[in-house]
């Protein structure tokens, strides 16, 4: 009974935090639904796929509540572009070597796109998967428009709870699986990976607004329910964790196709 309330209590805890504990589970399950199954059997360490993949989404949503046991291995799951000028033409290795890149959510991502790598090729099973879980956890993060601005919970619009309101309420009460879009991922060379990581953080970027400005509306009105700042901000919400899917699934098959 003790340990079925802590499990509520931690999955409590997590779901104001990235996508929500099912969103990330779903979208991490649907990349692994998008890659070849030829590529997964190499690293699924003789588990039927369904079974991995739903492994996978359950570590990916534990990434944040990680946070309770093991605080050293979680960094932060955000990440400010404007903090880090010239950024943009550097590679994964030399973005690392950046101050604080160990501490926020592209820095973790990276971390675990090499571990991916060198693992993947060892029979370490364990260490494999938490390593995929990790990478899916950090890109999901930095397709989350609010995990990449400053105004992260409405705080500097007077709209407190927004990061609640937006990735916990709405993720897990109305978004789906089914209504993700579906993209064949793509293997990237690692000099395009930054890349296409930063183009998508200031697609996120943008988004941020709509979600302000629909949450704003309910701060107008007192009857503006749940279900109509879903209306407003659904197709943002889909397309970002669409995105996502993309992302986890380009990012893992790059690292397990590309040599060193």
């Amino acid at each position: 009974m003790k340990a079925t309330l802590l499990l509520l209590f931690l999955i409590v805890c997590s779901l104001c935090l990235g996508w929500s504990f099912f969103t990330h589970s779903r979208i991490a399950v649907a990349a692994l639904e998008s890659i070849e199954p030829s590529l997964l059997e190499a690293i699924s360490g003789g588990l039927p796929l369904p079974l991995f993949n739903d492994w996978i989404g359950l570590q990916a949503s534990f990434v944040d509540v990680d946070r309770y046991f093991v605080r050293e291995l979680v960094p932060g799951h955000s990440f400010r572009i404007h903090n880090y000028p010239g950024i943009e033409g550097l590679t994964m290795s030399e973005i690392l070597e950046l101050p604080g890149m160990s501490r926020n959510a592209l820095g973790a991502l990276i971390t675990a796109f090499f571990d991916v790598r060198n693992l993947s090729r060892s029979d370490d099973f364990a260490g494999t998967s938490y390593a995929i879980a990790r990478l899916f956890h950090f890109a999901s993060d930095l397709t989350m428009p609010l995990h990449v601005v400053n105004n992260n919970d409405g705080q500097l619009t007077g709209q407190p709870g927004l990061h609640v309101r937006i990735e916990s309420i709405l993720g897990n009460f109305f978004f789906r699986s089914e209504m993700l879009l579906r993209q064949g991922p793509r293997i990237f060379g690692d000099e395009e990976i930054p890349v296409v990581l930063f183009e998508s953080i200031r697609k996120s970027m943008e988004q941020s607004k709509v979600f302000e400005e629909a949450d704003m509306k309910r701060k107008r009105d007192s009857a503006y329910r749940f279900a109509a700042l879903w209306g407003d901000v659904k197709e943002v919400f889909i397309e970002a964790t669409s995105r996502a899917v993309y992302l986890c699934a380009s990012l893992l098959i790059s690292a397990i196709s590309q040599p060193n």
